[in-house]
């Protein structure tokens, strides 16, 4: 008689039947990521400015940025004239007064240390900046950007004595939630000039200020700079800059309202006496790689 075999229940199956797990999912890993974490990494322009104002953040090496800044010397809207409203109109918000043009250049010689070579005129009047930035501190090691910043600026305008200064800057910056970028520092100027001061006036200025970028969306951020300056040559108001930023690859296009058109070292750090009702509009462009 035949007889039947039961296999054990816990009898080995043999190894043909045996299924191989080849690659085991990391729930953890980048699908389960915060989305926001990228907006300030690699696919975005290093935020190495804020608007006029420079971050405690360097290019890698190699790598460079383009920058054009245009801003209007006329007001958006002046409530001290006549018609203010058809004069705004006529005048396109200001856009159609003269203007201060920038054009800026900056290269990341090694890693945390770059240089920049600016220039930002008038129809009458030359403004060139020339910088180095090093890095020594980073928030990924401890809490915090920190970096040092000095270089030499020219200010030059018909039949007047040009005007040459140091420059040296104490910079930190810190990113809050991956969307907060703040920025802050500490300025001084060997022979400062603003509207208000001629090159024959060239008495040093101490400022301190601070920057904010808030991400909204991925390419979407809103900006906000102040300088005060606290002694030396000083004029009446704090130097003030806001805008919308928009970002893409490589790219960022802003829309500046503010109560200053100087965009170098020797200009903003002396405050200015354009009034807070008399502010001017202006776009800040840049291009990294």
């Amino acid at each position: 008689a035949a007889r039947k075999v039961v296999a054990s229940a816990d009898a080995k199956p043999p190894e043909s039947d045996i299924e191989t797990l080849t690659e085991v999912v990391d729930l953890q890993a980048e699908g389960a990521e915060d989305p926001k974490a990228a907006w300030y990494g690699s696919t975005y322009p290093a935020l190495v400015r804020i608007l006029a104002l420079p971050t405690a953040r360097t290019h890698r090496a190699g790598g460079f940025e383009l920058v054009i800044d245009h801003r209007s010397t006329g007001a958006i809207y002046d409530g001290s004239r006549d018609h203010p409203g058809r004069d705004m109109w006529n005048s396109f918000a200001g856009l159609d007064s003269s203007v201060r043009v920038g054009l800026g250049f900056r290269y990341g010689v090694i890693d945390d240390l770059d240089v920049g070579l600016y220039r930002a005129g008038t129809p009458s009047t030359d403004a060139y900046e020339l910088d180095a930035r090093f890095q020594a501190m980073h928030q990924a090691d401890l809490a915090v950007d920190l970096a040092v910043r000095a270089g030499v600026t020219w200010f030059s305008q018909p039949n007047v004595e040009d005007a040459a200064g140091f420059f040296g800057q104490l910079l930190a910056s810190r990113l809050l939630a991956n969307r907060v970028l703040l920025s802050a520092g500490a300025f001084y100027h060997s022979s400062s000039t603003n509207d208000t001061k001629y090159n024959q006036d060239k008495a040093w200025s101490v400022a301190a200020g601070g920057g904010i970028e808030v991400r909204v969306a991925a390419p979407l951020a809103l900006d906000a700079e102040m300088v005060a300056c606290t002694s030396g040559y000083c004029s009446k108001n704090p130097t003030f800059s806001a805008g919308l930023k928009y970002l893409t690859t490589r790219h960022t296009f802003a829309v500046v309202c503010g109560n200053t058109t100087y965009l170098t070292a020797d200009g903003y750090i002396a405050n200015t006496d354009r009034q807070w009702s008399k502010l001017t509009l202006g776009f800040h462009i840049t291009r990294s790689h």
